[in-house]
């Protein structure tokens, strides 16, 4: 069936989160400093990022008490370091560190990022943003682009793809009824969570809008947990673009989809 519908994640598909993410880092440190009344956070900071990264199973995004993401990137890293050094930070201080401190990220797409966007929006029906930040923030980044067809560009801000729950909206919700809880990864020793109902209120709506279905649709993501497992299990095709921190199960994961991954973004458009 061929792909009428592309779906991209943004913060790492089609930014440098190395290089956009420091002001953001520096702005979390300070703020969660102030959380738990630390004149230097730097040697307790070290210490658990050492930690997070020496066992990269059992530390990473935890969100309702489950673990929810892998510590891949330098947003789920400083999440991951916070609720280590305070387990009782409690989800809604774990997702205001998160957004209050998002406004001091820059701008830093990749380089291939303007021309496949461009001729993603000329070569497919339906072109789509979905991401876990704030709306606002990332329309002015795209309209920073400058592309020729930005208006088409669908944009779903505050996905909260992080949360295990049930859909809000209800949209297809015989499709969301038939999900598995948890699956499993070879080699990963840790469940792996798929029924992320805000999230799927953010696809659904987008089906609905374009009259498309899972089968026409592809995502993009660059974290398997969060982009990629929701959509593989509701039949979409799905590819991961790598980074230097992404984790062998991901890339496992996706393939067990029969999904694909590369690391520069022209790959998509042999996909499309």
């Amino acid at each position: 069936m061929p792909i009428r519908t592309v779906i991209l994640d943004f913060d790492g598909t089609c930014t440098d989160v190395e290089q956009e993410a420091q002001g953001f880092l520096a702005g979390y440190q300070a703020d969660l400093a102030r959380v738990l009344g630390l004149t230097d956070i730097q040697p307790a900071w070290a210490a658990a990022e050492a930690q997070v990264l020496a066992e990269p199973s059992r530390f990473g995004m935890v969100i309702g008490g489950r673990m929810v993401a892998p510590a891949v990137d330098l947003y789920l890293l400083a999440t991951a370091i916070s609720t280590l050094m305070e387990p009782e930070l409690g989800d809604e201080e774990t997702e205001r560190l998160f957004k209050e401190n998002y406004r001091f990220t820059t701008m830093a797409f990749k380089p291939e990022t303007r021309p496949v966007l461009e001729a993603l929006a000329s070569s497919v029906e339906h072109l789509c943003v979905v991401t876990n930040s704030e709306p606002a923030k990332v329309g002015a980044k795209l309209d920073a682009l400058d592309l020729s067809q930005r208006d088409t560009i669908r944009l779903h801000g505050d996905a909260r793809k992080f949360l295990v729950a049930e859909p809000v909206k209800h949209e297809g919700s015989d499709r969301f009824a038939a999900l598995p809880e948890t699956q499993q990864v070879a080699g990963w020793p840790r469940p792996i969570y798929v029924r992320r109902g805000h999230y799927f209120d953010a696809l659904a709506s987008i089906w609905e809008a374009t009259r498309t279905t899972p089968a026409e649709t592809l995502v993009v993501g660059d974290v398997f947990e969060l982009d990629l497992v929701l959509p593989g299990a509701l039949g979409c095709g799905v590819h991961l673009v790598p980074s230097p921190r992404t984790l062998d199960y991901e890339r496992r994961g996706v393939e067990a989809l029969g999904g694909t991954h590369a690391e520069d973004l022209h790959d998509l458009l042999d996909l499309v």
